[in-house]
């Protein structure tokens, strides 16, 4: 058992698999089996962001930056579904980019799109990056492509959430929690919610100004348990290659830049709250005033969709 990987899906840890399996069939011991699976994650996540970066038309160097910030390494190097994530969002925002100029094959988006939901719950919102592919003029004529691409995730995303993750995040919670039951049933507070419409972006809100500056450092790098800070020069210097290497002139004509920065900008918008919103379901009691146990490293998938905002602006 590998406690804190219950909840999420295979997906996140298709590459640690067989590398476990082949560790086994060597009969190697317990630290030379994990240190076996960490290489092969490193080498497979590290390959899915190089073909990220051979497909995306533009913003190559904006795909590097984001592959290879602290944070984004430390990730792929240890066993971890935040290595998965980040991969599977880099190769599935690379596809939706590129096929605003050529559509592409839409089942390979098809795939990737699936992968990416399913690695970590809030990337469903990944699925409106397909949006950016055609006119709104033109989803009803390709309303079988789209649905291709997007129906997957949004029925195999919310079946494992409803089948497992939810009743896993629970029961992991009431372990140690001396809270009611109901402050950790989503479906409850869904509807505690309806009656107190206030109460969680007043939580978010609180969350985010009190701790932003944690984040935003976690989000660039603060390693092992959350407790190994890099020199404060790096944040600096990583900050502002983070906001000047986006600004790239994009290949694209007025309505479609428009459409893409839209579409992208709401993809972070809504990546960011649907984060919260989790945490508020499922990790938050309500005697608590701010949104608990959001870490910064979780808004490293929305920054390949944030370069191309930034871009398109």
């Amino acid at each position: 058992p590998f406690a804190g990987t219950e909840g999420y899906n295979p997906v996140a840890y298709a590459p640690y698999v067989p590398a476990a399996i082949i560790g086994n069939l060597l009969g190697l011991d317990f630290s030379n089996t994990l240190l076996l699976m960490r290489f092969v994650g490193l080498i497979t996540f590290t390959a899915l962001a190089a073909y990220a970066i051979k497909l995306t038309p533009t913003l190559k160097w904006a795909f590097v930056l984001i592959a290879m910030l602290p944070v984004s390494i430390y990730n792929r190097s240890v066993l971890s579904a935040d290595g998965a994530a980040l991969a599977y969002a880099l190769v599935i925002t690379a596809l939706c980019f590129s096929a605003v100029q050529r559509y592409g094959r839409f089942w390979e988006r098809s795939v990737w799109m699936t992968l990416c939901a399913l690695s970590k719950q809030p990337q469903i919102v990944f699925v409106l990056l397909e949006l950016m592919v055609c006119r709104m003029t033109g989803v009803r004529r390709r309303s079988s492509s789209l649905a291709l691409v997007v129906v997957p995730s949004f029925i195999l995303s919310p079946l494992w959430v409803v089948a497992v993750s939810a009743d896993i995040a629970a029961w992991r919670l009431l372990e140690g929690e001396t809270h009611p039951r109901e402050h950790f049933d989503p479906l409850w507070k869904l509807a505690y919610m309806w009656e107190n419409p206030f109460h969680f972006p007043l939580a978010a809100w609180t969350a985010l100004t009190g701790w932003g500056d944690r984040l935003w450092q976690e989000l660039i790098g603060i390693l092992g348990w959350q407790d190994i800070l890099l020199r404060p020069w790096t944040y600096f210097v990583l900050t502002a290659c983070l906001l000047l290497v986006p600004l790239q002139k994009l290949n694209l004509d007025g309505a479609v830049r428009a459409r893409v920065a839209v579409l992208t900008g709401l993809a972070v918008l809504a990546y960011v709250v649907t984060v919260y919103l989790i945490f508020f379901l499922t990790y938050t009691p309500l005697d608590v005033d701010h949104v608990r146990g959001v870490q910064g490293r979780y808004f490293v998938i929305a920054l390949p969709v944030s370069a191309i905002f930034l871009a398109s602006l």
